[in-house]
């Protein structure tokens, strides 16, 4: 496992985030914008730097959907 992808592990598990949810994330970097795993991870690490993951785990909790899916 690549130490970019065990970082993005940490912060999962830190903020509270769920690792498949990060995982469609980073999967859909790739599939729909051609990046490379390495760039999709990069970017995902980024979003939990500059307090976009925490900003959307607010909106989900605050008003996102209520089927546990979020």
């Amino acid at each position: 496992m690549s130490e970019n992808k065990q970082k993005l592990i940490e912060f999962c598990k830190a903020k509270g985030a769920k690792i498949q949810g990060i995982e469609h994330l980073i999967e859909y970097y790739q599939k729909s914008l051609g990046w490379s795993e390495q760039q999709a991870v990069e970017y995902a690490i980024k979003l939990f730097e500059d307090g976009t993951i925490d900003s959307i785990m607010v909106i989900l909790k605050e008003g996102g959907n209520d089927d546990d899916t979020n």
